[in-house]
């Protein structure tokens, strides 16, 4: 099964049972999250999505050169965590729906260091960032575990978490 989703419509329509058909596509998916997105092509110049995260999904730290992101939390709850060049966290922003008293919104407009990590068995978020997607523009951070390894990511995620 894909993790990744296009509608190819030019009016685009999210129900409350499509954000259940994306949790299960995150469960089944190898990298445990799954998008739909709502842009038409990596080309676009704004890349919309809306994407699952199981709560053991790693997204590895990295950066983005020449590129804006904004999360709006749509369900679960979620950390934005910030590094410095070394790896050492700068900032930790909890994230949760409107409602729960968290930060329901951010946005990043730098190339600073940063992964999320999803708090709540099922995170679903919407995110806009700038296009096209280059694969080049973005690093990911050499201090941080590959996905491949599951002890240092364990490690790490313990590491990150801790105030």
């Amino acid at each position: 099964m894909s993790e990744t989703f296009f509608s190819g419509q030019e009016i685009i329509e999210i129900k409350e049972n499509q954000l259940d058909d994306l949790k299960v596509a995150a469960t089944k998916a190898p990298l445990k999250r799954a998008r739909f997105c709502l842009h038409h092509n990596l080309t676009d110049q704004v890349h919309e999505m809306i994407i699952a995260f199981c709560q053991e999904s790693y997204i590895r730290p990295h950066r983005h050169t020449n590129k804006s992101e904004s999360f709006h939390i749509i369900e679960g709850k979620l950390a934005v965590i910030f590094f410095d060049d070394e790896g050492n966290v700068t900032r930790r922003i909890k994230m949760g729906i409107v409602g729960s008293d968290s930060i329901f919104f951010y946005r990043l407009s730098s190339n600073l260091w940063h992964t999320v990590v999803p708090l709540s068995d099922f995170v679903i978020i919407h995110e806009t960032t700038t296009g096209p997607f280059i694969k080049e523009e973005s690093e990911f951070a050499p201090w941080s575990p590959a996905v491949d390894d599951p002890k240092g990511i364990e490690r790490f995620l313990v590491e990150m978490l801790t105030p």
